[in-house]
């Protein structure tokens, strides 16, 4: 709807005080119509500044009182023409919402079966070129020697190659491509396979020579085990002479080396006695390192306890100034609202204290 379809006529050419009676009578109009609500804001100035109040009278004490109630009441009037007016369009925004997301499902629906076709052929499509490629992987594994990933056989190799994969039409952009591979695969698996034989014939040569030469190093073996049986039996001989003469050497090297063996003692003990002084007083040091450290440890513990404290009394005092602040200005609000009533500010303010105070039954304010 636009605005210039809510003006009145009469409003238009009337005098203000029409405007304030279409006001009255259609409160949302000043929302709608910008000059309609400048006519009426004039008005209402217009009515103050011609007003000229005798402040030593009663009458004209409730006189200005009564105006200002006047302009409250016409505020209130059409704040609550604006929630309605507010309230209708919010219903009309649900709805179109509701019809949107209904919209959506359903066309989503008709999109998603119009593509079901081509969704389908896709996935057919996907499927059939992922079989072709396995059938390539499948070939060129082969050709390197394996099957489902192990190594097989060349037996079972050439059986894969040459009955269990079929190349055919039904490969088809993938079948000259598969083809090629095979060819390759077996290629690849033929020379594997001559190698494998020449390997094999190596291998037996190489077993016969090796038996053979075993053979020659088990006699030589025997040979110089005899050799060796004879060379320790006379090595036995001169060794037990030799052992004699080293028994008689020994016991003169054991005396000698006793008396040694006593002065080291001594040189140990003493120099134990001394790692002990030198222990007993590195702990006397670290002990004292120790409760020095405990010491500060303990003062700085203690100080970050005292800044703890200090800022929670701070935050708490700025929570009191706060809160403080913020009952000073509800009360303020709810005076001036009071005083728009047409109370005096002392009277005003005295109702305010009595509410905060429970002095009024039934009355509350809310912080």
């Amino acid at each position: 709807m636009s605005v210039a379809l809510l003006r009145d006529p009469e409003i238009e050419t009337g005098s203000l005080e029409d405007v304030v009676a279409k006001v009255e009578e259609n409160p949302v109009s000043v929302l709608l119509d910008d000059e309609l609500y400048a006519r009426f804001v004039a008005h209402l100035k217009k009515g103050i500044a011609d007003f000229v109040p005798d402040l030593s009278t009663a009458t004209s004490r409730k006189k200005i009182a009564s105006e200002a109630y006047k302009i409250t009441r016409h505020k209130t009037t059409i704040d609550d023409a604006g929630k309605k007016l507010n309230e209708a369009a919010r219903k009309q925004i649900n709805e179109v919402d509701a019809k949107r997301r209904t919209v959506k499902t359903e066309l989503d629906a008709l999109a998603s079966e119009a593509r079901r076709p081509l969704d389908d052929w896709e996935k057919q499509e996907e499927a059939r070129v992922e079989y072709c490629k396995a059938i390539l992987k499948a070939i060129e594994d082969c050709g390197n020697g394996f099957i489902g990933g192990e190594p097989q056989p060349f037996a079972v190799l050439f059986h894969e190659l040459e009955e269990k994969i079929v190349i055919n039409s039904e490969l088809g952009e993938f079948e000259e491509q598969a083809r090629v591979a095979h060819r390759i695969a077996t290629d690849k698996l033929n020379a594997a396979f001559q190698a494998h034989q020449r390997a094999e014939a190596d291998r037996i040569e190489l077993e016969k020579l090796r038996a053979e030469k075993e053979e020659r190093d088990r006699a030589e073996a025997e040979r110089l085990e005899n050799e060796r049986i004879a060379k320790e039996a006379a090595d036995r001989e001169a060794r037990e002479k030799a052992e004699y003469a080293e028994n008689v050497k020994r016991q003169a090297e054991a005396a000698e080396r006793a008396q040694k063996e006593a002065a080291e003692r001594e040189k140990r003990a003493a120099e134990a006695a001394r790692l002990e002084a030198e222990q007993k007083a590195q702990a006397a040091i670290e002990k004292a390192e120790a409760e020095a450290r405990a010491v500060r440890e303990e003062a700085a513990r203690k100080e970050r306890q005292r800044e703890e404290a200090e800022r929670a009394e701070r935050e708490a005092r700025e929570a009191r100034e706060r809160d403080r602040e913020h009952r000073g200005r509800l009360m303020g609000e709810a005076k001036d609202a009071l005083m728009a009533q047409g109370l005096k500010e002392e009277a005003a303010r005295k109702i305010v204290l009595a509410v905060v105070a429970g002095e009024i039954p039934h009355i509350t304010m809310e912080f």
